[in-house]
């Protein structure tokens, strides 16, 4: 048995927490479930999958219930999942030559998020996926969880300003925890609003929960509110480098232009310089000029992203640039004359099939086709 304790915390989890178990099953790892209250089969299901289930009371802390999971493990190395992820890929013997050379570091990997919502066009749900680095391996001779909720790892005594090191784990997981009923998400969001107020109240001045409190609102579509506490964690004095700075920019600037705010955009002009090499912040500046009728500007962003190493969010240098571009000139070709039109319009038809199966741009080529066809 590899010298690995997966812990997860659970609560009420039937219809996920089988195939996550399911995904670990080949790996030989001892597993702990925490079970904070479920009413429904989620214990049997663990149990059926041959975990160790352990009952703890919730106390508005999700870090107290990481930490107790890991204290009923039988190994100091410690894999942190949750129900609704499932393993998509893992090299374990890699990973065992890992924690053998960084006994004290913690370790990273890739988490590929579901969630619902168009990217461009609003007809219509359809999925996307957005990837996030997390820290999900740590030995718990050295390091715990802090933070009542989305909770970090960080060694024992840790101090703001001190370094900690990190290794790439070969491990991908997939989630699937932001997409469900209204009713469900709603009830997710507002468990999350509630403990970060209440974190916020002890410590006003953690940039991390303004950002988690703006992410929570995003989910629910209140773009307004979330743009309100996005803007006050970015008051503070942030490192570009640390990436819920670079995502919390990112999803600022989406919130303003979902809020209609398109001139306060365009002040991200003065930070660009900053987050110029995130392939996710050149693309969103092509739609903060596009929203202020700045279409030029914003092709020279949609051909730079297009160049970029692959983004967090799903087709961020592929298909949505493409698409982006594609609209651009196929606009040039509706207001411009003769030879210039046909260019621009055979250079619209090249992008549109650039963008594959995205179904904004398959719903124009069939547009163009049709029009083509008349004019025949």
């Amino acid at each position: 048995m590899p010298p690995i304790s997966v812990c997860m915390i659970a609560k009420n989890e039937e219809k996920n927490i089988a195939r996550c178990l399911k995904s670990l099953a080949p790996y030989g790892f001892e597993i702990i479930v925490v079970d904070t209250g479920s009413t429904d089969k989620t214990k049997e299901i663990a149990v059926e999958y041959g975990a160790k289930v352990f009952d703890f009371a919730w106390v508005n802390d999700f870090s107290a219930a990481r930490n107790f999971a890991a204290s009923k493990a039988e190994n100091n190395w410690i894999f942190v999942i949750d129900c609704d992820e499932y393993i998509t890929s893992m090299k374990l013997p890699e990973l065992l030559t890992l924690i053998r050379q960084y006994p004290r570091y913690i370790g990273v990997l890739e988490i590929e998020n579901e969630m619902l919502g168009d990217s461009v066009s609003s007809d219509g749900a359809t999925k996307r996926t957005y990837t996030t680095s997390l820290v999900r391996f740590y030995s718990r001779k050295y390091n715990h969880f802090v933070g009542e909720i989305h909770e970090q790892v960080v060694p024992f005594g840790f101090k703001e300003g001190k370094d900690v090191f990190s290794f790439n784990v070969p491990v991908k997981l997939y989630h699937t925890g932001y997409v469900g009923t209204p009713e469900q998400i709603a009830a997710k969001n507002k468990r999350n609003i509630d403990l970060l107020m209440a974190a916020l109240e002890k410590d006003p001045n953690d940039a991390y929960n303004y950002f988690q409190l703006g992410q929570s609102y995003v989910l629910g579509d209140d773009y307004k509110t979330a743009c309100e506490w996005f803007g006050k964690g970015l008051t503070f004095d942030l490192d570009p480098s640390l990436e819920y700075v670079q995502t919390m920019v990112v999803a600022y600037g989406q919130a303003l232009l979902k809020s209609g705010r398109n001139d306060e955009a365009l002040n991200f002009t003065g930070i660009y310089n900053e987050f110029s090499q995130l392939a996710d912040f050149v693309y969103l500046m092509g739609r903060i000029y596009m929203a202020n009728n700045q279409p030029i500007k914003a092709l020279g962003e949609f051909l730079k992203v297009i160049t970029m190493p692959p983004g967090k969010q799903q087709g961020i240098t592929t298909f949505l640039p493409c698409y982006q571009i594609a609209v651009i000139y196929d606009n040039m070709s509706l207001s411009a004359s003769g030879e210039g039109d046909m260019n621009n319009q055979e250079i619209a038809l090249m992008y549109y099939r650039k963008c594959g199966d995205f179904a904004p741009a398959r719903r124009r080529l069939a547009e163009l086709g049709e029009k083509n066809e008349e004019m025949l």
